[in-house]
């Protein structure tokens, strides 16, 4: 066999074996990781009654075959070691409801909702997900056994610590409406809590201070060259992480990678995660 073939033969078992590795990783070892992200968010609208406020973040579990119950036993770890004062979920709860059968309904993600503890009270939003699969008359009763207050494009009022929550529906097949944005306050520090990120610039012109989105999976695969494809609608100019935005109030917009798969069910350079946000009155 000439050199250069014995070469090539080589060099094509190595990038085999190196695909072989990265798929292998992006199956079984980062979908099982959990990164618990910290984050300060300063704001002169922050109460004194506020600030030091730990709010836990957390979306897109796409609960299913490939995120279970078990799976979540992760997260509840990491609130109980987080004690968070608010918990905030963001959407996309079970994949497809429809298909959904662990042990027979979802009972079982209720119960295991209902295992987290806030203080200050427990929110969420509809995903796109959530209207999809035949979920959406179902989503509300399991996250009202699961202790959370369903947000569809309502406002709910912590007068004690002086915040307002305005929850968005879901955009995308849902009834979402970011003019609801416009219950924010002047005088209290306003969190919008949406499912898709790129509403952001829709309410903006609103005294908004922190917007929090899911969604995106952080691209789940982030190879970058393919965001066109990859990224879903209203996902694709604000992808992960935390994003200064033009404003009156100079709002911030945090954008959560997630915790489950759709799809694929892969995750690469995407490290499935919840983010503990901790508010600051300087």
């Amino acid at each position: 066999m000439p050199r250069f073939v014995n070469v090539l033969v080589r060099g094509l078992l190595l990038l085999l074996i190196v695909a072989g590795i990265l798929l292998f990783y992006a199956r079984y070892v980062e979908p099982n990781r959990l990164r618990v992200e910290e984050v300060t968010v300063s704001s002169a609208h922050v109460s004194e009654a506020a600030d030091g406020l730990r709010i836990l973040v957390f979306a897109d579990t796409h609960f299913g075959p490939y995120y279970t119950t078990e799976d979540f036993e992760r997260v509840l770890s990491a609130v109980e070691d987080a004690k968070p004062d608010l918990l905030f979920f963001l959407g996309d709860l079970i994949d497809h409801y429809s298909r959904y059968s662990e042990n027979g309904d979802a009972r079982w993600i209720s119960d295991v909702l209902s295992q987290m503890e806030a203080p200050y009270g427990k929110f969420a939003v509809y995903g796109n997900h959530d209207y999809g699969g035949g979920a959406e008359s179902k989503y509300p009763t399991v996250l009202s056994d699961g202790g959370f207050q369903l947000l569809t494009n309502e406002t709910a009022r912590l007068p004690d610590l002086g915040l307002t929550i305005i929850g968005i529906d879901d955009v995308l097949i849902g009834y979402g409406d970011p003019e609801v944005a416009a219950a924010a306050q002047d005088d209290s520090f306003n969190i919008i809590l949406t499912h898709a990120p790129d509403i952001a610039d829709r309410v903006i012109s609103y005294p908004a201070d922190l917007i929090l989105a899911g969604h995106t999976h952080g691209r789940q695969v982030d190879l970058r060259f393919f965001d066109d494809l990859v990224l879903p609608p209203y996902g694709k100019k604000y992808i992960s992480g935390l994003y200064s935005l033009p404003g009156e109030r100079a709002p911030q917009l945090y954008v959560t990678s997630g915790l489950g798969t759709t799809k694929l069910p892969l995750r690469f350079l995407s490290v499935p995660e919840v983010t503990l946000i901790t508010l600051s009155s300087s």
